[in-house]
């Protein structure tokens, strides 16, 4: 066991230094600071909790309602801050994705060699 977590650590380490890993945290470093993409992004996620909530205790939901988020979805993606730390979260987003294609395929037992015909 102390073997597969201190592999685990060397992978924790080698993602904390990729490059797509570190384009990430500067990106939100950017949405955070920026103050427009912050209030932009926390209207928008208030708005879909809010939504979300009635949906659960199954209350209808108003038509202006639903114009809201849209518009609120809007200025969000309308935010030059924003669209460059989605983007920066989809690169790194595919890279966690190979990861785990290639840990899941390792784990997978090997597929077998059809036996020759005779």
């Amino acid at each position: 066991m102390d073997d597969i977590l201190r592999r685990a650590e060397d992978l924790g380490r080698a993602i904390r230094e990729h490059p797509r890993y570190k384009r990430l945290v500067e990106a939100d470093g950017r949405v955070r600071a920026d103050k427009q993409a912050t209030a932009a992004l926390d209207a928008y996620n208030q708005a879909v909790l809010k939504i979300a909530e009635k949906e659960h205790r199954q209350q209808p939901i108003a038509v202006e309602e639903k114009r809201d988020v849209e518009r609120l979805r809007g200025a969000v993606v309308a935010n030059d801050t924003v669209k460059a730390f989605m983007r920066t979260q989809a690169d790194y987003a595919e890279l966690m994705k190979r990861m785990n294609d290639a840990i899941y395929g390792e784990l997978r037992p090997p597929t077998e060699e059809p036996a020759p015909e005779a």
